[in-house]
């Protein structure tokens, strides 16, 4: 009689510790050694093989096994030919997904871009980061063979510049990405209206007619503005500086307002120019009078600016 298993690590994941539950279920109803169930795998030398000790490793819940294991452990705990099987394999598969989204849940903090806020191969490559995180982040080697089994297979070195936000995928190569990444096909048609936009903007722009101007919505520094502008509206959002009822640039109009407000408050006073142009002459009583009102308003600039004199003498009362 072998040794009893060790119990499922108390400080693991919920899911994990669920994925792990169910492997240890499966063991139980085929009442087999992980010896027997590494014999199942397959011969030795055959790419399907696991040995004991991971099969051992993968039911323990102390860390997220692959993929492959899983499914090799699910197919060799029953009649490989059985309907079964192929529940066993799918209900593995799907627990398994869940733990790796739990365990990419740190990749996805905050909210990521909106569609429409995808102007660059940069942000794309961005947004495809959040997607492969959403999907339990598979490693390049599955996304290589899960590409492969969509019809287009998209290498480790390209997966990673795409991902890395170095270069702009192809057609067929998003739409492998996507399927490997488990994209609804709704969503899907909307990443491809952003690949679309994006080429048209880096297609350099018809020279304008006689007359004419050139728009520079295309230029690459305006992208950039743009995105850094919304960047910034989220952030202000977050933080709750932008209101709920008010748009960014209604944002920047309170500012502004704001700035002025101070500045007519720091300074006492403002220097009028009189308007250019000819006048009409002014009487002396005018003259006096506006000659006293300005001696009047220096006198308490004056005093607001400038202390009390500690020279002067003082008296004491009587």
């Amino acid at each position: 009689m072998g040794r009893p298993a060790k119990p499922v690590n108390a400080g693991a994941r919920p899911r994990l510790r669920a994925l792990a539950a169910y492997l240890r279920q499966l063991k139980d109803e085929a009442d087999a050694t992980y010896a027997t169930l590494s014999e199942r795998t397959g011969p030795t030398d055959t790419p399907g093989y696991r040995g004991a000790s991971t099969l051992c490793q993968a039911a323990r819940g102390t860390h997220l096994p692959p993929i492959e294991t899983v499914l090799a452990y699910a197919r060799a705990a029953g009649d490989p030919g059985s309907r079964a099987m192929q529940q066993r394999k799918a209900t593995a598969q799907k627990l398994w997904k869940a733990a790796a989204i739990e365990k990419a849940r740190p990749h996805l903090a905050g909210r990521g871009l909106r569609t429409r806020q995808v102007r660059t191969a940069a942000s794309l490559g961005q947004a495809l980061t959040r997607l492969r995180a959403g999907a339990g982040q598979p490693s390049y080697n599955v996304i290589e063979r899960a590409t492969d089994a969509c019809g287009h297979r998209v290498p480790r070195s390209t997966a990673h510049l795409i991902l890395g936000r170095d270069i702009l995928p192809s057609r067929e190569q998003l739409t492998a990405l996507l399927n490997a990444f488990d994209v609804t096909p709704a969503a899907a048609a909307e990443w491809h209206t952003v690949l679309d936009r994006i080429e048209h903007r880096l297609q350099p722009p018809p020279p304008p007619a006689r007359g004419g101007y050139t728009c520079a919505d295309g230029d690459p520094v305006v992208q950039e503005f743009i995105e850094r502008r919304a960047r910034d509206e989220e952030i202000k959002r977050l933080a709750g500086q932008i209101h709920p009822d008010e748009t960014y640039e209604d944002y920047e109009e309170r500012m502004y307002e704001r700035a002025q407000r101070q500045a007519a408050d720091y300074w006492p006073y403002e220097d009028h120019e009189e308007p250019e142009g000819e006048t009409e002459p002014e009487d002396e009583a005018e003259k006096q009078a506006r000659a006293a009102e300005h001696s009047a308003f220096l006198a308490r600039f004056k005093a607001m600016v400038e202390p009390d004199s500690p020279t002067e003498p003082i008296t004491e009362r009587p």
